[in-house]
C-alpha cells in the first residue's frame, strides 16, 4: 500500500463524519416499540452500516415480522428526516478538518459514498457547509443493493473514473468496510462506539480517529 497511489478519498457517512448513528438507533428503537418489539442496545451492532432496507430484512427475519417491503424503512426515514430538520448535527472529531484537509489538496478527488437516502444525506450536509466539499456523492439511492455490497462504491469509481486501487475508503463499521474491499478498494477502519464490538481484521488500517488520517498524509 503506497499513499502516493492514492487518487481518491471515499468517506462512509454516519459515524465516520457524522455522529449520528445513535439517531438511527433511536428511530429503530421508536418504529420497533410500535409493534411490540424491543430490541437490546446490545444488539443493534449487528445491523450498524447496513442500508435501511437491508436492516429492515434482517429485523423481519429475526423477530418475525408480517410487514410491508419498505415499511420499517420509510416510517423511520421520516423520523430520521424530522429529527435531522431540526437538531443541530454533531460532526466526528476531527470530522471538518479531514474532509477541507483533502479537498484543499488537488490531487485528490473526495467521494461519499452512504447507506443513506439523497434526503438525508442533503440536509446533513448543508447544515455544516459541507456539500460542496464532495466531487461525488453516492447514496443508497443510486445503487440496486446497498452496503456490505459494494455497489456503492463500485458506482463512486466509476464515476470518478477510477480503480479500485486508486481509492482509500474511510468506514466506521464492519459492514462499510465489507463493502470498500469487495469494491477493490483499500480502507482504514476508525471504529466508533456502536461498532467496537465488530470485526475489522480486514482493514488496511484500524486509527483512533480521522486526526490519524490527516497525519498519515501530511
Amino acid at each position: 500500500m503506497n499513499k502516493e497511489n492514492f487518487k481518491a478519498i471515499l468517506f462512509d457517512l454516519d459515524g465516520t463524519l457524522f455522529k449520528t448513528e445513535a439517531y438511527q438507533i433511536k428511530a429503530w428503537d421508536e418504529v420497533l416499540r410500535k409493534r411490540g418489539i424491543i430490541v437490546p442496545a446490545k444488539d443493534y451492532f449487528r445491523y450498524i452500516g447496513k442500508t435501511a432496507l437491508e436492516v429492515e430484512k434482517d429485523l423481519a427475519k429475526d423477530y418475525g415480522l408480517d410487514i410491508e417491503p419498505g415499511e420499517l424503512e420509510k416510517e423511520k426515514e421520516e423520523l430520521i428526516l424530522e429529527w435531522f430538520g431540526s437538531a443541530d448535527l454533531e460532526l466526528m472529531p476531527h470530522a471538518r478538518e479531514a474532509v477541507e484537509f483533502f479537498s484543499n489538496q488537488p490531487e485528490f478527488k473526495l467521494a461519499l459514498c452512504t447507506s443513506g437516502s439523497e434526503k438525508e444525506v442533503v440536509c446533513k450536509l448543508e447544515k455544516n457547509n459541507l456539500r460542496d466539499r464532495f466531487d461525488v456523492i453516492i447514496t443508497k439511492d443510486d445503487v440496486s443493493k446497498g452496503k456490505p455490497a459494494p455497489d456503492i462504491y463500485l458506482e463512486a469509481m466509476k464515476r470518478m473514473g477510477l480503480q479500485g486501487y486508486q481509492c482509500l475508503a474511510i468506514e466506521d463499521t464492519e459492514h462499510g468496510l465489507e463493502a470498500a474491499k469487495r469494491a477493490g478498494a483499500f480502507c482504514f477502519a476508525i471504529p466508533q462506539e456502536f461498532s467496537l464490538g465488530q470485526d475489522f481484521s480486514k482493514a488496511d488500517k484500524v486509527l483512533t480517529s480521522l486526526k490519524d488520517l490527516v497525519c498519515f498524509f501530511e
